[in-house]
């Protein structure tokens, strides 16, 4: 019998003070650190995503992407760079080029962990301007309360079997208003269905949690963890949940589970509309990573 294959991610790069591994501090940490730790947890879910064959994940060339061809931006990502600005141009047009003649709906971030650091500039002059911010936040996770001030209606849990992960992936889906191919391909990649994951003798750094509202799924939210640092991935709340605190405590679960393995904190790249729910659970913000949003779906690729 073949022995379980350990996913294990690599060390995050570049974050001097980050020495401690998962026993590391808030306080002992800059607003940068933290910027650099939510971008390299970002990645490190990203390359779990690319184990799957239907998902594309490399670090080629100074570039950092994963492409799936699904018709939504946030499935197609460049995530972190390193272009020498001798060729930066052509080297912009060559990524850009892979996405385009897909007819694709794609991010490009621009972080602390990309260089140049005014990449953004370049993709403004190209047309490509700086369209959305996600906010890198973070908590200490020795003062988080335990579930609270929530009706006997409302319960979380992990996510262990297939119903388990239709009804994870459902929340998700529905809440980030995905089209209809999205679903599908999320149950043909290990990274969000337990059970393709015992198939292929997996064992990857992430638990997936379960919000439930009058024994309905309507919360979804994921850990995700490498040798470093616990991130919060894919969280979403569909609208039979949207205030009245399964997002919270959805995140909550995650958060327990975190603190269990020992991280002392864990750190989120919020969406805009995310930032009040996380405040609420405690989460402080300490940094933006700025997108540059293309559509390439026109038969034109029209800029």
């Amino acid at each position: 019998m073949k022995a379980i294959l350990q996913v294990r991610l690599s060390p995050i790069r570049g974050l001097g003070t980050l020495k401690q591994g998962k026993q590391r501090l808030l306080r002992d940490l800059s607003a940068q650190d933290i910027a650099r730790a939510c971008e390299q947890n970002y990645i490190d879910y990203w390359r779990c995503v690319g184990l799957s064959p239907n998902a594309e994940f490399s670090e080629r060339g100074g570039v950092t992407q994963c492409i799936t061809g699904l018709p939504q931006e946030i499935f197609n990502v460049v995530m972190r760079c390193s272009l020498s600005t001798d060729d930066i141009e052509k080297r912009m047009d060559s990524v850009i080029g892979q996405f385009r003649s897909r007819r694709l709906t794609m991010i490009w971030h621009v972080g602390m962990l990309t260089e140049p650091k005014d990449l953004g500039r370049y993709l403004e002059a190209r047309g490509y301007p700086h369209d959305y911010d996600l906010t890198a936040m973070a908590i200490d996770l020795d003062g988080i309360a335990e579930h609270s001030g929530l009706s006997a209606e409302v319960t979380t849990k992990t996510v262990e079997t297939g119903e388990d992960c239709r009804g994870w992936i459902a929340c998700l889906t529905r809440s980030w208003e995905s089209p209809k191919e999205v679903a599908p391909w999320m149950l043909e990649n290990a990274c969000f269905n337990t059970s393709l994951e015992r198939e292929k003798r997996l064992s990857l750094p992430r638990k997936m949690f379960l919000g439930i509202l009058d024994g309905a799924p309507v919360s979804a939210s994921m850990l995700f963890w490498s040798e470093d640092i616990a991130g919060l991935q894919a969280v979403g709340t569909i609208h039979p949940g949207r205030g009245k605190g399964v997002g919270g405590a959805t995140a909550k679960a995650a958060l327990s589970e975190a603190r269990r393995m020992g991280f002392k904190l864990v750190v989120v790249l919020s969406t805009v509309e995310g930032v009040g729910m996380y405040e609420k659970v405690g989460f402080k913000p300490f940094g933006k990573l700025p997108e540059h949003t293309m559509d390439f779906r026109k038969r034109s690729g029209s800029r």
